[in-house]
């Protein structure tokens, strides 16, 4: 009977030795699973938030680019009407001269035309006194009047083309001094220009280079999204939500919309200006 309860009782110490040791390893199962969680979770969120932390930075670095822009003004775009108005005006001035040249090369041919002209007209005249009949005389005389009218022709267009020569000559003249004055503008601009560009060139420099190695850890969605939303609001592509309103228009956001942009899950754009939204706690953090 001892020896019956003492196997008994080593049965029971193994089903329990079992049993501790299955629940061990499901708590150890339990413990990884939990673990992965945790540890996804830990990675998922700190990527968004790095990554909207570098759209904030982003937009700190685009606003002190446009503050430099500022400061020069509107001379870049001066400089470049200046430059599209002098290249408008050479344009004009190339093809006046063109066409001065064209004028030149006609009046010359007809000139010479009209002596070729003329000296038929001479031996003409010295036929008809020589002729045998009526009608040698009357061919002559049409060959003559025939002269007679290809000189008045070319004559006539003579007159028209020292009309337009002047009109050109005096349009050129025109021409020349705006370009000369506009050149001279333009080259003072540009001096003004480059004083600007040396005073901040070490510092936009610097912004520039930050600003590339932000941008190359944008995906190209976001990346087109944020240019865009740059380019129409100059350095103020990003918006804080602050209060539950976009700091950027001031609109406000739906409660439920604010505590999806708190969890920095992924990108979220105001629904009335659509500046991307980024939750203040963030850029405290």
């Amino acid at each position: 009977m001892d020896e019956s309860y003492k196997e008994e009782e080593l049965q029971s110490d193994d089903l329990n030795s079992e049993s501790q040791g299955d629940n061990e390893t499901e708590n150890e199962s339990e413990s990884r699973v939990l673990e992965f969680f945790a540890d996804s979770s830990e990675e998922e969120v700190p990527n968004i938030t790095q990554y909207l932390i570098s759209l904030y930075r982003l937009t700190k670095i685009d606003s002190e680019l446009e503050e430099i822009e500022e400061v020069k003004g509107d001379l870049p775009e001066k400089i470049k009407n200046l430059e599209d108005e002098v290249k408008d005006i050479e344009y004009k001035i190339s093809l006046n001269q063109i066409k001065e040249k064209e004028l030149t090369v006609e009046e010359e041919e007809l000139f010479e035309e009209c002596k070729m002209t003329e000296e038929r007209m001479d031996k003409y005249d010295e036929q008809k006194y020589n002729v045998r009949s009526n009608k040698e005389y009357d061919d002559i005389m049409k060959a003559i009047d025939s002269c007679f009218e290809i000189v008045e022709k070319n004559e006539t267009r003579i007159k028209e083309i020292v009309i337009q020569k002047t009109k050109l000559e005096t349009e050129l003249e025109e021409l020349n001094a705006n370009d000369e004055e506009l050149k001279k503008e333009l080259e003072e601009n540009r001096k003004s220009l480059d004083v600007l560009n040396k005073q901040f060139e070490k510092e936009e420099l610097e912004l520039k280079e930050k600003r590339n190695e932000i941008i190359k850890i944008l995906g190209a969605e976001d990346k087109h999204l944020y240019e865009k939303l740059n380019r129409t609001y100059k350095g103020e592509a990003t918006s804080i939500v602050r209060n539950g309103n976009c700091s950027g228009c001031f609109n406000s956001i739906p409660p439920q919309r604010e505590i999806e942009i708190r969890t920095a899950s992924k990108i979220f754009t105001c629904q009335s200006c659509g500046r991307i939204l980024i939750d203040e706690s963030l850029i405290k953090s």
